[in-house]
């Protein structure tokens, strides 16, 4: 390290890249702060400096950042099924129990249950929101997955918002549905639901959303579905089962818990 300064004609042609050997400049450069000012305030008379300088002045203002919730609603609109698409599924699907239930449903020794408590809508309230979570998190449904996966404000935050708006469009219209038709009310169906959906994004955090949101359609369709074809009353669509599905909820929430952040994984 060297003490002395250097003139500022020397200083002056290493700032304009004139000097062949500049090796000793640089040294004092590091730990001269003086002889720094003047090399720097030399470079501004170089016309490329000068060029840059005035291009970078010319720059546009800068569009302000976009907020928080501004982040979240692009996230939550860019899966089909926070979408008016998935409105019109829901809407297709109730639509479609409501004819079902309007032909008749099952005879034989569930008729008269069937006539008095029973309907389609009690088949697939509970499940709607389930195939509404595989669509709005996930390779099938989000052309986008791997991207907001990785974003800070992806994963477990994500994909409960994404599930709140998916309850918010299922619940509502199947409430209005079931009232209009008068078959069933919320309380018969809403907490199956609100346990499915739960199981579902406890099982997502295990194997591919889309996987367990099958299992768990199938499985229910099995359970509440299959004692109808042999003849007899379900006993998930016939009992509250509050504590059942409060158990469900739990164990769920548990789960979500301790694996909450596998949604950021790509593999999820």
């Amino acid at each position: 390290m060297t003490h002395q300064h250097f003139p500022a004609s020397t200083l002056r042609a290493y700032a304009e890249g004139a000097l062949t050997d500049a090796d000793a400049i640089e040294e004092h450069l590091l730990d001269c702060p003086s002889c720094r000012r003047l090399a720097n305030e030399s470079a501004l008379d170089d016309p490329l400096v000068r060029q840059v300088r005035a291009g970078l002045t010319a720059l546009p203002p800068q569009p302000p950042r976009p907020t928080r919730w501004r982040r979240l609603r692009v996230l939550l609109n860019s899966a089909p099924a926070v979408r008016g698409t998935w409105l019109f599924t829901v809407l297709a699907t109730l639509a479609g129990a409501v004819a079902a239930d309007l032909l008749g449903g099952p005879g034989g020794g569930v008729g008269p249950w069937w006539s008095e408590h029973g309907s389609a809508l009690l088949l697939v309230a509970p499940v709607l929101p389930v195939l509404g979570v595989a669509l709005c998190f996930g390779r099938l449904g989000d052309p986008a997955y791997e991207v907001t996966a990785s974003t800070a404000s992806g994963g477990m935050q994500l994909v409960l918002w994404r599930t709140l708006s998916v309850l918010l469009t299922t619940v509502p219209a199947t409430v209005l549905v079931g009232a209009v038709t008068g078959r069933v009310t919320a309380t018969a169906w809403l907490l199956p639901c609100l346990a499915l959906t739960a199981v579902t994004l406890a099982l997502g955090s295990l194997l591919r959303i889309e996987a367990a949101a099958a299992a768990i359609a199938v499985g229910w369709l099995v359970v509440a579905g299959g004692p109808l074809l042999a003849d007899r009353v379900p006993v998930v669509l016939d009992r509250p089962l509050p504590l059942l599905w409060s158990a469900l909820i739990a164990v769920s929430a548990f789960v979500l818990f301790l694996h909450r952040t596998t949604f950021h994984d790509s593999r999820s």
